[in-house]
């Protein structure tokens, strides 16, 4: 059936068969048959942009300025239109400063969330008790929100792996290229996984005068190409029959000491170099396990505060999280080995704070939350890089920072 509470609330990316409104003479047309006609149209609208426009920025949305204030930061917004992750359109129709909280990091990456709100309220006629209300709403508006996050965004920035067939083939044809170009689509398709509904618009980091500038090594913002762009690219590539490619036709040779003691003297500055970047890996990577143990110790701190009322032995516990914690950032050294282990000892834990929190928070923060457990008991499992590792419990204090709990539970045990 047709959602009900709002036409155009795609907030999950999957299939569903489309129900449209059958009319005929006599039928009685209520709220739920508009509301029913209102999400066909939106509901394949969104699934049209999803798979065949895309995610990103369809025109300007430029972050114009970012300035610090008293309890945040103020980030002011060029007009433009987006695409978000569900194929939802995002409006910007004009400049527009939208605030959100300082972060805890001197780094901050900006995203842009599809949102609804309510306007123009009118009376609502007396119906015999059948109302609750009498006035309600008569428009929505599809507006958006800002938020932010202290790490890159995961999704839109990965340039699809395209097996494109050996064009010096001599049996090569076009349509054995077409299918070939085809399978490697279908394959995309069904690798490319969920994206998030958020648009990445731009990082910024703080300097030491307080300033906040873009960000140098940025991730890119994903882009929504149209077909004239990428017709005009087409025909710029074949009508350039010397070089399409723009690839160099020769290449400088490498300028090689002739003298023995040249050698050992440029092997010499390149051992040095080496040990350079080794040093300032180990001290990044020092700086990288500490500052995510900081982040946990601060973000479930908070969990327990806000849980204490409604479930004492989930307070206790995230206490207990926050008490191992300590005690890791005491021990952590340079060794990556030792964070993993840290991480591995904390996945129970997290996972009987999920069981202790089902009864107290909403089933959507805390389902986010218990994905977000799980990708890290993944990472920590299968091996995975640092960084990913890294990645994945930054996930989780996240999703811990935006569990919501139910106000009106009547406490539990302490």
């Amino acid at each position: 059936m047709p959602r009900e509470d709002s036409y155009s609330d795609s907030d999950t990316p999957a299939l569903s068969q489309f129900q449209k409104n059958r009319f005929f003479k006599g039928k009685l047309m209520t709220p739920r048959d508009m509301q029913a006609e209102q999400a066909y149209h939106a509901e394949r609208l969104h699934t049209i942009n999803r798979f065949l426009n895309g995610k990103g920025i369809v025109h300007g949305i430029e972050v114009q300025s970012v300035t610090e204030t008293g309890d945040g930061l103020d980030v002011t917004l060029t007009p433009g239109l987006a695409l978000d992750g569900n194929g939802r359109p995002i409006v910007v129709e004009q400049p527009t400063t939208k605030s959100v909280p300082m972060p805890a990091d001197d780094t901050v990456y900006l995203f842009l969330e599809f949102a609804e709100a309510t306007m123009e309220t009118i009376p609502v006629p007396d119906t015999d008790g059948a109302v609750a209300d009498d006035t309600a709403p008569n428009r929505t508006v599809e507006s958006f929100t800002l938020t932010y996050r202290e790490t890159p965004p995961n999704d839109g920035t990965v340039v699809p792996d395209v097996g494109i067939p050996n064009l010096q083939s001599g049996d090569l044809d076009p349509t054995t290229l077409r299918q070939a170009l085809s399978e490697s689509y279908q394959q995309y398709q069904r690798n490319r996984g969920s994206r998030s509904p958020d648009v990445f618009v731009g990082a910024f980091e703080r300097t030491p005068d307080g300033s906040w500038v873009p960000l140098d090594d940025a991730p890119a913002r994903p882009v929504v190409f149209d077909s004239e762009f990428l017709f005009g690219v087409l025909v710029d590539h074949v009508a350039d029959a010397d070089n399409p490619h723009r690839t160099p036709v020769t290449k400088e040779p490498m300028d090689v000491p002739e003298e023995v003691d040249e050698i050992m003297e440029a092997l010499d500055g390149l051992q040095t170099q080496v040990e350079t970047l080794k040093d300032d890996r180990r001290s990044l990577t020092r700086y990288v396990m500490r500052k995510t143990i900081k982040d946990r110790i601060r973000f479930f701190e908070e969990l327990a505060d806000r849980v204490q009322e409604q479930s004492g032995s989930a307070s206790q516990l995230a206490r207990g999280i926050v008490d191992r914690s300590r005690e890791d950032l005491a021990a952590v050294r340079v060794r990556e080995e030792e964070y993993e282990t840290q991480l591995d000892n904390l996945v129970d834990q997290l996972v009987e704070l999920g069981d202790r929190l089902e009864p107290v928070t909403t089933e959507e923060s805390l389902e986010n939350y218990l994905r977000a457990v799980s990708n890290l008991q993944s990472a920590v499992e299968e091996d995975r890089s640092l960084l990913d590792q890294v990645d994945a419990h930054d996930e989780v204090c996240e999703a811990a920072d935006s569990l919501e709990v139910l106000l009106d539970v009547v406490p539990m045990e302490r």
